[in-house]
C-alpha cells in the first residue's frame, strides 16, 4: 500500500502557490483496508475515503472505460493491481497528471513539469475526449493561469472541438455547468471561461439563450480587475442582452443560486440608469423604491459598483454620500407616522414621501 500526492496540489506547489487542498491516491489498497486503518468511505461511484485526522480526501487508484454518454458514462475499476502510471494517464491534464510520494519525490510520466514550465495546457491521451465535462475544466483553468502566460495546445484545442461538435456537452447536467461556471467567476480572468466556450461554439449547448459578444466580455473584464465580488462579476454578463431574454428561466435551468440570480436581474432591468452619465436625487430615490433598498440595502451598494466601474469614473465621495442619504432615509419609519393619524395605503405613501425628502435633502447638502 502506498499513497501519492496527486493532482492540483502538486501543480500549484509547482508554480509557487500554497495549495488550498491536498489529494490523495492509494495504490495497492482494497476499501477494507483501508477502513481498518479508520478512514471513512464516502461516494458512491468510486471508493474515495476521508483521512480520521486530516479528513483530506484518499481515493483508491482506478481506471476507467467508456460505457455512455456524458461525464456519468463511465465503469470504474479499481483493486490494489491497478498502478499509478494507470491511474494518472485517466487525468485530463498533464499539469494535473503529477504525483508525489511519500520523500517528495515527483512521478511524472507525462512531462507535466515541463508544460508548467513551458506554460501550456496539454491533454494527458486521447481519452481526454470521453468526459464532455473537461470543455469546462479547461476552460476554467484557462481563466485561471492565462494571466500566468499559459496557453491551450493546439491538439487540445481540436479535442475540444471535437467534442463539441459531437454534442456531448448536452448530455452535462445544469448543476455541474453552473459549478464549473462559479468556480470560474473566482479566478483572476473569468471572462476567458466564457470567451473559450465562444471560440469553440460551445456556448449554445451548456448556457442556451445567453449572448456572449465582446461587450459582455470586455464588462466581465473590466469588473474583474476592480473587484472579487463573484455576484458583481456574474451581473455584468447580463448587461447588454436581448430585451426577449428570460433571465429567470435562464437562472431556473442552470439553478443558479438565488443570490446571483438577484445581482443580475439588478444589472439587466436597470442597465439604462447604470449607464446613464447622471442621475438626479430623484431617480436615485426612485431607483431606491424599485429595488427595495429599505430591506435589501446591499442592493444598492451592487448598483453603485456596477455603475461606477463599469460606466463612470469613481466618485467615492458621491457614492459614500447616496449611500448615507439612503441610510437616512431608512431610518423614516411608519409608526411615527402612524401615530399622525395615518392609515392604509396613506401609510405608505407618506412613508415614501417623507422618505424621499430626507434623502433628497441630504444627497444636495452633501
Amino acid at each position: 500500500m502506498q499513497t501519492y500526492l496527486v493532482g492540483g496540489a502538486v501543480r500549484d506547489k509547482l508554480l509557487g502557490f500554497e495549495p488550498h487542498e491536498r489529494d490523495w491516491v492509494v495504490v495497492g489498497a482494497t476499501p477494507g483496508h483501508m477502513q481498518e486503518q479508520g478512514f471513512q468511505q464516502v461516494g458512491k461511484d468510486f471508493p474515495v475515503f476521508l483521512h480520521p485526522d486530516t479528513g483530506e480526501e484518499y481515493a483508491l487508484a482506478r481506471t476507467e472505460r467508456k460505457s455512455g454518454s456524458g461525464y456519468k458514462g463511465f465503469d470504474v475499476h479499481f483493486d490494489p493491481s491497478v498502478t499509478l502510471a494507470d491511474d494518472l494517464i485517466r487525468r485530463d491534464l498533464t499539469i494535473n497528471a503529477i504525483a508525489e510520494d511519500e520523500e517528495g519525490h515527483l512521478i511524472d510520466p507525462f512531462d507535466g513539469r515541463r508544460d508548467i514550465q513551458q506554460r501550456v495546457l496539454r491533454h494527458v491521451s486521447e481519452a481526454f475526449t470521453e468526459d464532455p465535462l473537461r470543455v469546462l475544466r479547461i476552460a476554467r483553468f484557462w481563466a485561471r493561469f492565462h494571466c500566468l502566460g499559459f496557453s491551450i495546445a493546439e491538439q487540445t484545442k481540436e479535442l475540444l472541438q471535437q467534442m463539441v461538435t459531437s454534442g456531448e456537452l448536452r448530455h452535462l447536467t445544469p448543476e455541474r455547468v453552473w459549478k464549473e461556471w462559479e468556480k470560474s467567476l473566482t479566478t483572476p480572468e473569468p471572462h476567458k471561461f466564457l470567451e473559450l466556450l465562444n471560440q469553440l461554439n460551445a456556448t449554445e449547448d451548456v448556457l442556451p439563450q445567453l449572448k456572449v459578444s465582446q461587450q459582455q466580455l470586455t464588462l466581465l473584464a473590466k469588473m474583474s480587475r476592480a473587484s472579487d465580488d463573484t455576484e458583481l462579476r456574474f451581473a455584468s454578463v447580463f448587461i447588454g442582452q436581448p430585451d426577449d431574454f428570460n433571465l429567470s428561466v435562464f437562472c431556473q435551468r442552470l439553478a443558479i443560486p438565488n443570490r446571483y440570480r438577484h445581482a443580475a436581474e439588478l444589472a439587466f432591468q436597470y442597465q439604462l440608469l447604470l449607464s446613464k452619465a447622471k442621475l438626479s436625487s430623484s431617480e436615485y430615490f426612485d431607483l431606491l423604491q424599485a429595488i427595495d433598498y429599505w430591506r435589501r440595502p446591499h442592493r444598492l451598494t451592487q448598483f453603485l459598483t456596477l455603475r461606477f466601474t463599469l460606466f463612470l469614473a469613481p466618485e467615492k465621495g458621491f457614492i459614500e454620500a447616496v449611500k448615507t442619504a439612503a441610510a437616512e432615509a431608512a431610518s423614516v419609519g411608519a409608526s411615527e407616522i402612524v401615530a399622525k393619524g395615518f392609515s392604509g395605503k396613506a401609510i405608505g405613501a407618506e412613508l415614501a414621501r417623507q422618505r424621499r425628502q430626507v434623502f433628497e435633502q441630504k444627497l444636495a447638502a452633501s
